[in-house]
């Protein structure tokens, strides 16, 4: 999901100081139909990792478990730890943390057609025009543990290549563009970074709460940032819930994001709110509510009128231990995934909350992307 055992180990670093449907194995690539689900295995952190993508047909519910190696050749796998995936123009952009990279395929075809180095530790990607993308990355740490290089790199999409770096706040992890803007939300401190990306430069550090780490744009055009609270660990790696920060749901205009932004905050401390997505009427949200350590957590709703924000602690909208959520863009179906990093399951939801079916995919499924 967002952070393998590997990353919430220099996480833990970082905040010390500051009904079910069978499989059906298939071979071919999805066709460009909207039927398309692909499922991001994040795979277990080790020298050359077992990230995979599951492609899952929402028609046939067939399901090809490692849709790369089955395109592109068994000798050629995607690698350790895949992060995230972004499309833009029939190009799909995998970011495989683990490996330093991004993998790019072709769309529909799904076959390997370049990949961008000279990343390290790479996050989320964002295509901000034909030709050129942001990618944020967390870097290196330091003796002390202080992450550096951290911030964005700008990609030209022509020649998939670095070509720019842009300082953002610590440990920086999903950006979105709205407003003509692109926010980053820097996870390791209590900020947004604000970026013209006609020029690439930085034109506003907004202070939010706590670990920001989402965003979802909802049908008002408000723009909507999930900050999941600062977690204090003990000398054992457990929680300290006295030093732990609640999170905050933070609302403001992405054309004036300095001006009447609202801000609440979640009466528990207990789980860390992540993960936020909105349904396609864009009336309705929802996130996880993850635990400090496991990072798994159940979905939980809020429509955008609500005065109130849910409980963390009550009964969930959708009970269970998941690692990834994604919701559909046509339809609105929940999509959730299990975080054993063994067996692991796509379950599949209406949007009342109602079970449809589940599939195994790949191990750690964190986060899905419909085509």
């Amino acid at each position: 999901m967002r952070f393998s055992n590997y990353l919430i180990v220099s996480a833990l670093a970082l905040v010390s100081l500051a009904g079910c449907s069978p499989d059906k194995d298939v071979t071919v690539a999805p066709s460009s139909d909207n039927t398309n689900v692909f499922v991001l295995n994040e795979g277990l952190y080790s020298a050359t990792g077992t990230g995979t993508i599951s492609l899952f047909n929402k028609s046939t519910k067939a399901v090809t478990p490692d849709l790369f190696a089955s395109v592109n050749g068994a000798g050629r796998r995607l690698g350790n730890v895949v992060q995230s995936m972004a499309v833009r123009d029939k190009r799909g952009y995998i970011v495989v943390n683990g490996a330093n990279k991004v993998e790019v395929v072709s769309l529909p075809d799904f076959k390997s057609v370049g990949v961008i180095n000279g990343l390290n530790s790479p996050r989320y990607f964002l295509p901000i025009s034909t030709s050129r993308a942001y990618v944020t990355q967390w870097g290196a740490y330091n003796s002390a543990y202080n992450p550096i290089r951290v911030g964005i790199k700008v990609i030209d999409l022509i020649t998939n290549t670095v070509v720019d770096s842009i300082a953002t706040g610590s440990t920086p992890e999903r950006l979105t563009m709205a407003g003509g803007k692109v926010f980053v939300a820097n996870y390791g401190s209590n900020t947004v970074t604000v970026i013209d990306p006609a020029t690439n430069r930085v034109t506003n550090t907004l202070t939010v709460g706590d670990a920001p780490n989402s965003f979802a744009l909802d049908k008002n055009n408000r723009l909507w940032v999930l900050c999941g609270g600062l977690i204090a660990y003990n000398a054992n790696y457990t929680v300290d819930y006295a030093a732990t920060t609640p999170g905050k749901l933070v609302g403001l205009d992405p054309a004036n994001p300095a001006v009447g932004a609202t801000s609440r905050t979640f009466a528990s401390n207990r789980y860390a709110p992540t993960d936020i997505h909105t349904n396609p009427a864009g009336d309705q949200l929802y996130f996880r509510a993850a635990d400090g350590y496991s990072y798994l957590g159940a979905v939980v709703r809020l429509g955008i009128a609500d005065a109130a924000l849910p409980s963390l602690t009550g009964t969930p909208f959708i009970d269970g231990l998941f690692y990834g959520l994604g919701i559909d863009p046509v339809d609105g179906t929940v999509y959730t995934g299990t975080g054993t990093f063994s067996v692991d399951k796509m379950t599949r939801y209406q949007p009342n909350g109602t079970k449809i079916d589940e599939t195994v995919v790949g191990a750690g499924p964190n986060g899905f992307v419909f085509f």
